[in-house]
């Protein structure tokens, strides 16, 4: 079960992430993310970096201690008893809650729903993407962890640096993201490695990164829009570090 849920199920997670928010992503008028007049105050620059940064900060640590959660005997054996079924489902589907409730605060500029919905969604998410860190070593976390955040660093300048190319090819991402699913899926039935699809994701999520990074840029500063380009990120940067850790761990 934790091979199947680590790192396939943070790409369904991804996938309705980039299905809900097309629409604003591409700049539709009837999108969540206000881009006009606001309704929650507005943020200096540096705060409303600051505040997503930290956003970020707080999934990861919410990640980690997922991780702690699953490595310990005593969930090894809720898995081996299926206890841990419905614990493993209803965080998956709370993520989706958070998400919605995220963007709807968005659409309402609403600090408390958006603070709300980022605390289910980054607890929840960060439990589903910590499923089998237990099978890698710390210096192993620690590589994928840097590469993750020199990619996170160069994708993030090259998207406000060069956005039209990433608001080109942001739709091919979107239809390779689905594509590699339902591939990665079948793979799995057939217990074909997966190396192929590892390095397709990080590229495709390295692109999300520069186009997310850019569209951070374009809506008003305001926390609930951190919030809620800050979920997008972590989204992004989760998925990155996933596969960076799965192509590490075959070469152990």
């Amino acid at each position: 079960m934790a091979g199947i849920l680590s790192p396939t199920a943070p790409l369904f997670v991804a996938l309705f992430e980039r299905t809900k928010y097309m629409n604003d992503i591409q700049g539709y008028q009837n999108g969540p993310v206000e881009t006009g007049a606001s309704r929650a105050k507005e943020m200096s620059p540096r705060a409303y970096n600051l505040a997503m940064s930290a956003l970020i900060f707080l999934g990861f640590c919410a990640m980690g201690a997922g991780a702690y959660f699953t490595s310990t005997m005593s969930f090894a054996r809720m898995m081996m008893s299926g206890a841990a079924l419905p614990l493993v489902f209803g965080s998956f589907i709370l993520t989706i809650v958070g998400m919605v409730m995220m963007s709807a605060a968005a659409g309402k500029q609403s600090v408390g729903l958006s603070l709300v919905g980022y605390v289910i969604f980054a607890s929840t998410f960060g439990l589903t993407a910590s499923f089998g860190l237990a099978n890698y070593d710390l210096p192993t976390i620690n590589t994928a962890f840097i590469a993750t955040a020199a990619i996170t660093f160069v994708f993030g300048a090259l998207g406000v640096t060069f956005p039209k190319f990433f608001q080109r090819v942001y739709g091919i991402g979107f239809g390779i993201l689905l594509a590699t699913i339902l591939v990665e899926i079948a793979l799995m039935f057939m217990g074909v490695s997966q190396s192929i699809t590892d390095l397709i994701v990080i590229v495709v999520f390295a692109g999300f990164i520069g186009y997310d990074t850019y569209v951070a840029t374009t809506v008003p500063p305001t926390l609930p829009n951190a919030v809620l380009m800050a979920s997008n990120l972590f989204v992004d940067i989760i998925n990155v570090f996933l596969r960076i850790l799965n192509i590490l761990g075959r070469r152990d």
